[in-house]
Formats: structure tokens, C-alpha cells, sequence
């Protein structure tokens, strides 16, 4: 994980977690795109339209985060914003990159205006995400 915090940079600091993922970026796309996929590692309860502009719910033990679809790049990258009921929203970006070892995911969560916290909290999603590709049944 990495914070930046710039002298002289507006934005508020970021969270930047990686990981490697023995998957196809296909299978990977659907595990960050598929509310079923997401409710194994994100969230217990997942709402998703995944099209720019569409909504998005994420219900788990600490809370409810909701917000919008802002990027839609089929295997690519995948991004949108959440925020808990009375914080400020951050944009979660997730960027994909196949690998001779398989895919490399990238999430950046960068907080949007003054009162906007990144979570952070990604190793051990990532983590379950891991996990959860590593079970499913190959087709």
C-alpha cells in the first residue's frame, strides 16, 4: 500500500494497493464486475449496474457505501465512487494487466473533495479475492 501526500498537492492522500492473481484478466474483470463475484471478497450485500453511470451499493458489517460507475474499459479498468452516509466520496479505480504469471490488478482509491477519507482496507480484500478466483471452478 501506498500513500501520497505531495507538498503543495490539493488532492488528499491515496491508497494504492497491487496484486498478482494466478487468472485470466477475463476472469479477473468478472470478479471486480459480477455482483455475485464481489459479494466473495468486497462486500456481503452488492448492488451493481456495471455501466458508466450506473449505481452501485456496497452493504458490509462496517456500513453501507453507495455511489456510481464512472469507467468501463471491458478487461481493463473498472472504476467508480463510493462514500458512506455523511463522508465524502472517494473514486476506486481498479486497472488490469495480464502477466506471464497470470494478472496484475491495481486498485487506487483516491478521496474526492475536502471531506473524503480513502478507506484503505485493500490488502485483505485483495487477498479474498485472491482466494475466491483460486475456488472457482474452471470451466
Amino acid at each position: 500500500m501506498r500513500l501520497r501526500d505531495e507538498p503543495g498537492n490539493d488532492v488528499a492522500p491515496w491508497v494504492e494497493s497491487e496484486t498478482l492473481i494466478e487468472a485470466t484478466p477475463e476472469e479477473v474483470w468478472e470478479a471486480i464486475t459480477d455482483e455475485d463475484r464481489l459479494e466473495e471478497w468486497i462486500a456481503e450485500e452488492v448492488e451493481l449496474d456495471p455501466v458508466e453511470g450506473g449505481d452501485a451499493s456496497f452493504r458490509s458489517e462496517d456500513g453501507e457505501r453507495s455511489g456510481t460507475v464512472q469507467t468501463v474499459e471491458e478487461e481493463e479498468r473498472f472504476a467508480f465512487t463510493w462514500a458512506r452516509p455523511g463522508e465524502g466520496e472517494s473514486l476506486v479505480e481498479f486497472t488490469i494487466e495480464a502477466v506471464p504469471a497470470g494478472t496484475r490488478l491495481t486498485v487506487v482509491e483516491t478521496p474526492i473533495g475536502p471531506t473524503a477519507v480513502a478507506a484503505g482496507g485493500w490488502r485483505p480484500r485483495l487477498a479474498r479475492l485472491r482466494g475466491s478466483l483460486a475456488l472457482a471452478p474452471v470451466a
